[in-house]
């Protein structure tokens, strides 16, 4: 839980704890496995950003002593993952809300009209030195 609460600024994919095939299923242990693979589901759906995988349980995807995934299953379980992170990147994103801005000077006397900015002409009562000329300068 404390992992969860301090990663829920990205995604997390939890994938399901695959039964034990080497063990009959009335052992404890798949027993607890499929406890816990029920307990895990259901956190999930408390937290938003994560997202659950389960895999098959066929036993055509398990090696010989059934204890790990063969060459199948790992592909299987390859191509899952893609599909998901497929999906969770095509989620859409709503869009902000904009607001609906009527006419608001600033201090630079630009005009904001929604997304348009104009400028204005300043009006000032100064009065402006007239341009001097660059013939009385020795240079020119």
């Amino acid at each position: 839980m404390n992992f969860i609460k301090s990663n829920d600024h990205t995604n997390i994919i939890l994938v399901n704890i695959p039964s034990r095939y080497d063990l009959p299923n009335s052992v404890s242990v798949n027993r607890n496995i499929a406890a816990l693979n029920r307990k895990l589901q259901k956190l999930v759906k408390v937290f938003p950003h994560m997202s659950f995988l389960k895999t098959d349980k066929d036993r055509n995807l398990y090696t010989n002593h059934g204890l790990h995934l063969n060459k199948l299953g790992k592909q299987l379980v390859q191509h899952q993952i893609a599909s998901l992170l497929h999906s969770i990147f095509e989620q859409k994103t709503s869009h902000p809300i904009t607001l609906g801005w009527q006419e608001i000077q600033d201090d630079n006397n630009l005009t904001c009209d929604g997304n348009q900015v104009a400028t204005s002409n300043r009006n000032s009562s100064r009065n402006r030195k007239l341009p001097v000329t660059r013939s009385d300068d020795f240079l020119w």
